[in-house]
C-alpha cells in the first residue's frame, strides 16, 4: 500500500478533519442553508484541513486551572449568524454535535438570543462552559443551528481545558524546544527529530525548575520509545541542577522498537505531508519532586525522606507538552570521496547509514547543476565505480540514501558535491637526435594540467626526472647535451591536478636513442 492511502487510513482523525466534517454535513445533514454565514465571533479560531478542504473551526479555550481543580472560566464568547437568503426561520435552536460516545453538551453551553431569524437579519450564540469543573481536555465537535428537528447550519468547533495545575508550578515554558502547531494535536513545543531510519537518534531536553521543591528525580516509561543515555529509565540530577532554579538537560535515545512499532506511532500522531514526518507527544517523560526538602534545600518538618509528589506529564497549558518528529526521510549525513580512480573509471565511497533502504548515485560536468542518475545500489553498498569515461576529465558525484516505508519512497538529502576526476590518458612520444642533444615531442593529452619527462642511461640505470611542465600546452623538451657513446631511454607521463594533488596517468612506451 502506498504511504499517501497508508496515511489517510491510519491519521484520519489529525489529517483530515475537514474534509471529514463536509462530508458528515452533506450526508447527515441534506437541508443545510449556505446563505447562513458567521459574520463575526469574539472568541478563537484557526483554519482547519488544507487547500480547497480547508475551513474555519471556531475555538474555545481555558488557558488557565484554579488550586482546586476548577477551570477559570473565559468571558462569554458571541458568535453572530447572519441570513443572507431568502427564508425566514422561526424555531431556531443551538446544540452540540454528538457522536455515539461522547456527550459534549454537559461541558459547553450555547444561548441562543432569538428563536427568529429571518432574510437579512442576524442572530448570536453566547458560548462557554458550562461551570468550572471541566476536566482537562481537547474536543472537536460543530455547532448545530436547528429549525425544529432540521439542521440548517453546521459550524466546526473546538474547546479545551487547561491541565492539572501543580503545587511545584510546573508550565510548558520550563522546557525547552519551540512552539509549534500540530493539527490535530495543538499548540506544544517541540524538542527535535528523529530519523525513523536510524534507531538510536537522541534527542535533548533541558527543563528549568521554576517549583516550589527540588527534582528528585526524571522517569521514562519503560514500554515507551526512549531511554535515557545512560540505557535506564531514570535519571537523578545532580544536587545544583535539581534545586528550584537549576536546570536538567536529559539525552533520550530512541530505542529499536521505534522502527518496529511504526503502525502504532502512525496511528497516534500528526502526518506533516509536506515534510514527511510524524509529530508525536512524549507522553512518557515524567518529573519526580522531592517534598522532604523545600525550595531553599532544607528539610520540611513532618516529611519523610522518601515523600515525593508532582508527577505530572506537563502543565497548565496541556497535559503532555512536549513533541518530537519522526522524519520518513533519511536524515543522516553522507561523506563521499574518492577511494580510486584509472583513467576511464572512478570508484567513489561513502559512509553507511543504518536502517536506510538504499543509495542512489548522481553525476555532472558541473559543481551545482547538470546532475544525472546513475545507479540505485542496496543498503549494504559503501563504493559504486563508474567506468567508461573520458581519461583526463573532470567530474561531480552526489549520493543520497533513501527509505521505504509502507511502500513509499523517501529520500534524504544529497552529498556535498565530491569533485572528482580520471587519470590523463598515456602520451605518444617521438625523440629525435640533434647532435649531443634528444628533441622530445609528444601528443597533448586531452584534460592534462601539466607533464614530466624522464631519462635513463643505458639499460640498468634509473630514470630521472629532467623535466615538469606545469601547462598541459608544452608538448616538447630539449634535453641538455649528453655524453658520447651512451644509449639513453626517454619516457613521459601526463598529470591532472584535482583539488590540489596531481594524479599521474600512465608512462608512456619508452624510446631509445644513441648519441655518437
Amino acid at each position: 500500500m502506498k504511504i499517501k492511502k497508508a496515511v489517510v487510513m491510519l491519521l484520519s482523525l489529525c489529517l483530515i478533519i475537514s474534509q471529514i466534517s463536509m462530508a458528515k454535513a452533506a450526508e447527515a445533514y441534506p437541508n443545510l442553508d449556505e446563505n447562513i454565514i458567521v459574520k463575526s465571533y469574539s472568541g478563537g479560531k484557526y483554519e482547519a484541513g488544507e487547500g480547497s478542504n480547508a475551513e474555519d473551526c471556531y475555538a474555545l479555550s481555558s488557558a488557565e486551572r484554579n488550586l482546586d481543580q476548577t477551570i477559570v472560566m473565559p468571558s462569554d464568547k458571541v458568535m453572530v449568524l447572519h441570513n443572507s437568503g431568502e427564508k425566514d426561520y422561526t424555531n431556531l435552536s443551538a446544540v452540540l454535535e454528538e457522536d455515539s460516545s461522547t456527550n459534549y453538551n454537559g461541558d459547553v453551553k450555547l444561548i441562543l438570543s432569538s428563536k427568529e431569524l429571518s432574510r437579512n437579519k442576524t442572530v448570536s450564540i453566547t458560548i462557554n462552559f458550562a461551570n468550572k469543573n471541566i476536566a482537562p481536555c481537547l474536543n472537536r465537535t460543530a455547532v448545530l443551528l436547528k429549525e425544529g428537528n432540521d439542521v440548517v447550519k453546521r459550524i466546526p468547533f473546538s474547546y479545551d481545558t487547561a491541565g492539572y495545575r501543580d503545587e511545584h508550578n510546573i508550565s510548558v515554558s520550563q522546557w525547552s524546544g519551540s512552539y509549534d502547531y500540530f493539527f490535530g494535536i495543538g499548540t506544544v513545543k517541540n524538542i527535535g527529530t528523529i530519523d525513523y531510519c536510524q534507531s538510536k537518534k537522541t534527542l535533548k531536553v533541558t527543563y528549568k525548575n521554576a517549583g516550589t521543591a527540588p527534582v528528585l528525580k526524571f522517569t521514562l516509561d519503560p514500554s515507551g520509545y526512549f531511554t535515557f543515555s545512560n540505557g535506564k529509565y531514570e535519571y537523578y540530577g545532580s544536587s545544583s541542577a535539581n534545586k528550584v532554579g537549576g536546570t536538567n538537560t536529559l539525552n533520550l535515545v530512541a530505542k529499536s522498537k521505534l522502527k518496529s512499532d511504526f503502525a502504532d506511532i502512525a496511528v497516534t500522531g500528526s502526518y506533516d505531508i509536506k515534510n514527511k514526518r510524524i509529530a508525536l507527544m512524549l507522553s512518557e517523560l515524567l518529573v519526580v519532586y522531592n517534598d522532604a526538602y523545600d525550595a531553599n534545600g532544607n528539610r520540611v518538618p513532618g516529611v519523610a525522606l522518601d515523600s515525593h509528589g508532582g508527577c505530572i506529564e506537563g502543565g497548565q497549558i496541556s497535559t503532555i507538552p512536549l513533541s518530537y518528529y519522526v522524519s520518513l526521510k533519511p536524515l543522516g549525513t553522507i561523506k563521499t570521496k574518492t577511494s580510486s580512480r584509472k583513467t576511464t573509471s572512478i570508484k567513489v565511497s561513502w559512509n553507511k547509514l543504518n536502517g536506510v533502504s538504499g543509495y542512489r548515485i548522481y553525476r555532472s560536468t558541473k559543481k551545482n547543476s547538470g546532475y544525472k542518475y546513475l545507479k540505485q545500489l542496496s543498503s549494504e553498498s559503501t563504493s559504486y565505480t563508474n567506468k567508461k569515461l573520458k581519461s583526463g576529465k573532470t567530474y561531480y558525484y552526489k549520493v543520497r540514501a533513501y527509505s521505504n516505508v509502507f511502500g513509499d519512497r523517501y529520500y534524504g538529502a544529497y552529498s556535498a558535491p565530491l569533485k572528482s576526476g580520471t587519470r590523463p590518458a598515456k602520451p605518444k612520444v617521438t625523440v629525435k637526435r640533434s647532435g649531443r642533444r634528444l628533441k622530445i615531442k609528444y601528443k597533448k593529452i586531452s584534460g592534462a594540467s601539466g607533464y614530466r619527462i624522464y631519462i635513463r642511461t643505458g639499460k640498468k640505470g634509473k630514470y630521472k626526472r629532467v623535466k615538469q611542465y606545469t601547462s598541459g600546452k608544452k608538448v616538447s623538451y630539449t634535453s641538455k647535451k649528453l655524453k658520447r657513446k651512451k644509449t639513453y631511454y626517454v619516457k613521459v607521463r601526463a598529470y591532472k591536478i584535482i583539488n590540489g594533488k596531481k594524479y599521474f596517468g600512465g608512462y608512456s612506451k619508452s624510446k631509445k636513442v644513441k648519441i655518437k
